[in-house]
Order: C-alpha cells, then structure tokens, then sequence
C-alpha cells in the first residue's frame, strides 16, 4: 500500500493505493534487458528475480540451471524443425502467466521417442 501520493508509470497514486507487484514483469524491463519479450535461455543474467532475493533466494537454483542447459541443446538436437505452428492462446493470470496452448511442428527430423525418452532403435548413447 502506498504511504504518499505518488506518480508512476504515468498513473497518479493516492495515498492509501494498493499495489501488486509482478515479479515476473521484473525479468522483462527494456531496461535491463534488450529484448526481453524475446525467449533466450542463454541470454546472460542480470540479477533476475525468477529465483527470489535475499534470505528467500531458491537453494535450487543451480540445479535448476544445470537442467536448463541441459535440456534445452537435448530437445533442439532431438527435434531439430521444432517451429511454432501457430499463435498459442495465453493464459492471463494475476500473478503467473504463460501459455494455455502452444502449437508446434517437430518436423519431418524428429526421432521417434519411446515411452522411456530413448529414441526408437537408437544404440549406444542418444543423440
């Protein structure tokens, strides 16, 4: 709640106005950040918010990371036409937002994955 009036984003406040912050909006700041509406996971990170701050800062950060980088080179080697196939429908929260549907194609490249994330006939290591 704010304490004084105040002016931001070109919007008066009054004092006594509730707020609600979007952390997420925070990751997104032109800014900071040159392009952010654009996906890059390997664009470099300038204090993000997505983990917390402070004494709330997420211990599985790392981890979290080390899968990103992991996972995302596995799924683009995998499924190398992989290619919107159309607008997705978002999914409008107060909080959270994201993506209801996404449509994609895999192209005609894709391996056959069996039920265990192996490629069908692969042998050896995977691709």
């Amino acid at each position: 709640m704010s304490t004084a009036p105040t002016r931001y984003g070109g919007v008066d406040l009054p004092a006594g106005s509730w707020l609600i912050v979007l952390f997420g909006a925070a990751n997104r700041d032109p800014g900071r950040y040159p392009e952010p509406g654009r996906f890059d996971p390997w664009r470099p990170a300038v204090h993000p918010l997505s983990f917390g701050a402070g004494p709330h800062y997420c211990l599985g950060v790392g981890l979290a990371r080390l899968e990103a980088q992991v996972a995302f080179p596995l799924l683009l080697r995998r499924l190398p036409g992989l290619a919107l196939a159309g607008p997705g429908e978002r999914r409008v929260r107060l909080t959270l937002r994201g993506y209801a549907t996404l449509p994609v194609t895999v192209g005609d490249e894709a391996f056959p994955v069996t039920d265990r994330g192996t490629p069908a006939g692969a042998t050896g290591s995977t691709p």
